[in-house]
């Protein structure tokens, strides 16, 4: 049986690996979520000795909401342990922008993809103000000042 040290050094590892930043506390914290965090990239790791793996949707989810509040995409990795493989699990309309933003060691690209076909889409940026801030602040007051109201 591994340590729970060897699972956190191993995490750090495999973040690494990806170009990622190894977050802190594996992400358990208020401020960084998940395993390992770039600029574009928020990415979860689930090793395991065993032959196969169980992924839950609800971990699916869970990243995807993480994902979307720190405008960056999702990818979930799987590390089988005995082989010492790392698998990457991305939406298909993702893969291109994830492929571009994940650094690894690999050199030579597999010939079964050819990323350089599928066509280029940048990231969407929301960008914000302090109008629209305020006025979106204003419209909540206002929905709810009306149910308050109606005592």
């Amino acid at each position: 049986m591994r340590s729970f040290k060897f699972y956190r050094k191993n995490e750090a590892e495999v973040m690494k690996s990806l170009g990622l930043k190894p977050t802190r506390n594996s992400g358990s914290g208020w401020i960084e979520k998940e395993d390992g965090q770039s600029d574009y990239i928020i990415c979860q790791l689930k090793s395991t000795d065993a032959q196969s793996i169980k992924v839950n949707q609800k971990d699916i989810r869970i990243l995807e909401k993480n994902a979307n509040v720190s405008h960056k995409y999702p990818v979930f990795a799987i590390q089988f342990l005995n082989t010492c493989e790392v698998w990457l699990m991305v939406k298909p309309e993702d893969i291109t922008m994830v492929s571009e933003y994940i650094q690894t060691g690999i050199t030579q690209k597999p010939d079964v993809i050819e990323l350089e076909d599928v066509k280029q889409q940048k990231p969407k940026m929301v960008k914000s103000s302090e109008n629209a801030r305020n006025n979106f602040h204003e419209e909540i007051n206002k929905k709810y000042n009306k149910i308050r109201s109606a005592k």
